[in-house]
């Protein structure tokens, strides 16, 4: 007997239609763009309608003929609305028609029947023969986000610390003497641990 080969094609859903944010006071920090993009799925976007709008892809690009010889094998293994995240169960044979089709997908249906489909952009990160290679990609990507955020965060903070150390060296120069000093202590030395080491390897590799 003869085992069906698949292939399992790991994917983000991103939605750069709604990555305008909305007005922030001076004193707040800009939403980095890669957090703009990576945004929740809309709340009726699940699993089954998502496998639907990519089998319409598939035959309004490739026809009767593409969609046949996918159509045993395409099936949806893990979609998470809260990270856009899916990994979609494909023949090995035409995974790249199916990643083909995934290129041109720009809109996922709305929340109504008639009503306007949401833009969205298909990002392909990984193709592996075995559904535990992908899962291993998801778990590095998060590590990877969480890195991200963290140096991001290290860094707006660092620049809070200067700006509020060029105040206290101002303040100084205005009142000399008997002044009391005031002190801005790092508490951020060593908040690198060796588990973000790693993982900033990765995301180098």
């Amino acid at each position: 007997m003869v085992r069906i080969k698949q292939r399992y094609i790991l994917f983000n859903v991103l939605y750069p239609g709604t990555t305008t944010p909305p007005p922030q006071p001076s004193s707040q920090t800009p939403t980095p763009s890669y957090v703009l993009f990576s945004r929740p799925s809309p709340p009726h976007l699940n699993g089954r309608l998502l496998l639907s709008t990519i089998r319409s892809t598939i035959q309004s690009l490739f026809g009767d003929h593409g969609m046949s010889v996918v159509q045993s094998s395409l099936r949806i293994m893990y979609f998470s609305p809260s990270t856009s995240t899916v990994i979609l169960r494909v023949p090995r044979a035409h995974f790249r028609l199916v990643w083909a089709s995934l290129t041109f997908m720009d809109t996922v249906p709305g929340p109504q029947r008639n009503s306007a489909p949401v833009q969205c952009v298909i990002r392909v990160t990984r193709v592996s023969g075995t559904i535990r290679k992908s899962e291993e990609e998801i778990l590095r990507q998060a590590r990877r986000d969480i890195v991200r955020a963290k140096r991001q965060g290290r860094e707006d903070e660092e620049e809070d610390e200067n700006m509020l150390q060029g105040l206290l060296d101002k303040n100084k120069a205005h009142r000399p003497g008997n002044a009391a000093t005031l002190r801005v202590q790092d508490e951020e030395d060593g908040i690198i641990d060796l588990d973000d080491e790693e993982d900033m390897e990765d995301i180098s590799d």
